[in-house]
């Protein structure tokens, strides 16, 4: 099954943010809950963990802008 990580909310004023840096690789295995991404809003650091286990593929590259609801990776479990 395909598991498509959507960027979640992380309140209520930010509409966007932006890929700080990939803690995992394309392709590699993440466990559940796993610290994946770290991703940077106009007022904090926040981080990303893993949904679920399984193969992981990068949609939204470091460096870029993303809005809110955008999908960020895919997890093949």
């Amino acid at each position: 099954m395909i598991v498509e990580m959507k960027m979640p909310s992380p309140g209520e004023s930010i509409t966007e943010v932006d890929i700080a840096q990939w803690l995992v690789a394309d392709g590699d295995y993440v466990e559940r809950d796993q610290l994946i991404c770290e991703i940077d809003s106009d007022k904090a650091t926040l981080e990303l963990n893993a949904e679920e286990s399984g193969a992981i593929k990068i949609i939204a590259k470091e460096g870029t802008t993303i809005a809110i609801g955008d999908m960020v990776c895919t997890i093949d479990t």
